[in-house]
């Protein structure tokens, strides 16, 4: 939270003409503000002033917090349940310091701020977020200042797949049932070349179905959840979030259906360093039966086969070549690696060494929280104030990749 100074002391703007301060901002040099741990955010402070004025200094403020909140009801009563983590407080002075006063003419003041290791990464959730946030701070007195807009900015997560020994594994999950009336089974089998994928990259779902049964089954429904679990010291909250649904017509004259849908900008498996928020996701393939009367239905559910998969930020190296680029990607705390443009390649080819000036800069898109699986579920958040005072919602950017599409999105969108 906001220390009570900060809180007390901006004056208004009157009073900031009366000492001929024009305007103070803050402008970072990422243009989309996405910054690695371990790695410096730079910018600069711009002060604007009419005549040079005698104050305390400039300062900069950073810091990074977890905050989890949410209500429980059990026997008719609400309960309210926080918890909080703190990763970052930073304050240094670019102009000044805090024993004495000197005069400030105003201008340009860079900057540059080394963040920490071992962050956890941005999130923002219906119940929870990790948040980082950086502003300047006008030291007239000690107890007078006045201070930019609270900027937040993305810590951007690392999770490598290669470094993950169930990774690059196939997935092939089974399941069968007997339904009432019926002697023989249904079988569905749900099979996936490997386990770990990146944003941006396309899920390939092969799906077997076996019917050995009179059962008619109209359709197969594939569901891609965010399960996120929130943790405070005496409970914990799981929500779940839809983010992929598709839906298969399914012919009885077929047995094997290929169902694909590209992994969109979210957080990693895991939320690596937080204690507070975990996060993993898994998929689901139902079996929709076609069951007419009321007091089958009750009995007859879907046929379901589930399984887990692992979103990562740094692709498999054997499994699918993403698009060449020359970026830094820290591999863990330590380690830190320069992907060239023949390394995500198997083999070089002629057609590499013909396009090795084409590269792409890196992209980063803005996340969602997406629809509740279970909305009549969800509680009211609690106290979503946020911290600084700052109350505007915020999506964290995710790195996305780009691959040859399964689909020929990419032939098509040639022609």
């Amino acid at each position: 939270m906001e220390e009570q100074g900060d809180t007390e002391a901006t004056p208004p703007v009157t009073e900031s003409k009366s000492i001929g301060l024009q305007r103070i901002d803050l402008e970072l040099d990422h243009p989309q503000k996405v910054y690695y741990s371990g790695h410096e955010i730079t910018g600069k402070i711009l002060v604007d002033l009419n005549e040079p004025v005698n104050a305390i200094g400039i300062r900069l403020k950073c810091k990074g917090e977890a905050q989890v909140y949410f209500t429980d009801r059990s026997a008719g009563i609400r309960r309210k349940f926080s918890a909080g983590e703190n990763y970052l407080h930073e304050e240094t002075y670019i102009v000044g310091d805090a024993n004495a006063k000197s005069t400030i003419t105003g201008g340009v003041y860079p900057f540059s701020l080394t963040l920490p290791e071992n962050l956890p990464c941005s999130f923002e959730g219906r119940y929870g977020r990790v948040r980082y946030s950086i502003r300047a701070l006008f030291d007239i007195t000690s107890v007078y200042r006045f201070s930019t807009n609270i900027i937040p900015f993305t810590v951007a997560p690392t999770l490598d797949l290669n470094r993950d020994s169930l990774a690059p594994l196939p997935v092939s999950e089974k399941q069968s049932k007997v339904y009432m009336g019926q002697t023989e089974p249904l079988k569905m089998t749900m099979s996936l070349p490997v386990r770990g994928y990146v944003p941006g990259q396309t899920v390939p779902i092969q799906i077997l179905i076996k019917n050995y049964s009179n059962v008619i089954v109209k359709k197969l429904r594939m569901v891609c959840k965010k399960v996120v679990m929130y943790h405070s010291t005496e409970k914990s909250r799981k929500h779940k979030e839809i983010v992929v649904e598709i839906e298969q017509p399914v012919d009885k004259n077929c047995e094997t259906y290929d169902i694909v849908f590209d992994v969109p900008a979210v957080p990693p498996t895991g939320m690596i360093h937080c204690k507070v928020i975990d996060v993993l996701y898994t998929l689901k393939v139902e079996a929709c039966v076609d069951v007419s009367e009321w007091y089958y239905r009750m009995f007859q559910k879907n046929l379901k086969v589930r399984t887990n998969i692992i979103i990562g930020t740094i692709p498999l190296e054997n499994y699918e070549n993403p698009q060449k680029i020359l970026e830094t990607f820290p591999l863990h705390d330590t380690d830190q690696k320069i992907y060239t443009e023949d390394e995500f390649t198997r083999e070089g080819t002629e057609e590499d060494e013909t396009n090795q000036s084409e590269k792409s800069s890196p992209v980063y898109e803005k996340s969602q929280i997406y629809r509740s699986s279970k909305p009549d579920r969800d509680d009211p958040t609690g106290d979503d104030g946020d911290s600084d005072g700052e109350v505007k919602p915020y999506s964290p950017m995710y790195r996305v990749y780009k691959f040859k599409s399964f689909t020929g999105k990419e032939d098509e969108d040639a022609n």
